[in-house]
């Protein structure tokens, strides 16, 4: 008989890391890959198993799913870090408000100091967390609700 348990990874369209393949690691051994706006199929035993999601040092909490014979869990990945284009904007007004005002009045006051590190500190502090603390939170591997198959 046929082994039919499976567990199906989304990856939805995402602008971050859009070039890079996530590497799935099930039960702590590398199944595969999943690309940007793909979904792999990873076939598997019944019973308890951990999902991971790893891209260089970055990864996912281990997902614990439990599944039975001929079960199909369907499962989506995506990035934790939700902030990363409203602070990308920040970061690029800052800097151009920066450089259109010096165009502007050649002067550089005091104030305008303040607002380089007011636009720009958000930016690299949010990146800084991900890359050290927050490394192993980087990704979200959840149970795909979007997904019509699942229901």
């Amino acid at each position: 008989m046929e082994n039919k348990t499976r567990i199906m990874l989304t990856r939805k369209s995402e602008w971050m890391n859009r070039l890079r393949s996530y590497k799935v690691i099930i039960d702590g051994q590398e199944a595969g890959f999943i690309k940007n706006d793909s979904s792999e199929e990873f076939i598997v035993e019944p019973g308890y198993r951990k999902v991971q999601c790893k891209l260089n040092w970055l990864s996912s909490p281990e997902f614990d799913v439990t599944l039975k014979q001929n079960e199909i869990v369907y499962l989506a990945v995506k990035s934790s870090a939700r902030f990363y284009m409203p602070l990308t904007a920040l970061f690029v007004a800052g800097l151009a408000f920066t450089y259109f005002y010096k165009q502007n009045t050649g002067l550089r006051p005091v104030w305008l100091w303040w607002l380089q590190i007011i636009t720009l500190a958000p930016y690299f502090l949010y990146a800084l967390y991900y890359v050290t603390i927050g490394r192993k939170e980087y990704f979200k591997v959840e149970e795909d609700m979007d997904n019509v198959f699942s229901k």
